[in-house]
């Protein structure tokens, strides 16, 4: 018997940085190697950073390149938690 696991959202870890000779904040998800957004207000890297994780999962998943264990089980539609740990 073969069950279909629903992921109702999922809890991404992500880290914030404000880099300072720039003047921007980057938000990054350790979990997916690569993945960064930035902007000119926290705000505007928060919103940011959905939208690239999505992309990069879409990008690895279309080139056959693997999928880290965190985002197995989540859908394009899953909801994205984002939770801060430290750096």
């Amino acid at each position: 018997m073969s069950e279909t696991i629903a992921v109702d959202e999922l809890v991404v870890p992500i880290t914030v940085d404000f880099l300072e000779e720039d003047g921007i904040y980057k938000v990054s998800c350790p979990a997916l190697q690569g993945c960064h957004a930035w902007g000119a207000t926290l705000d505007e890297a928060m919103q940011a950073i959905p939208g690239n994780i999505r992309a990069m999962l879409e990008a690895r998943r279309a080139k056959g390149s693997p999928i880290p264990p965190l985002f197995e089980r989540a859908s394009a539609q899953t909801p994205l938690v984002l939770r801060m740990v430290p750096a």
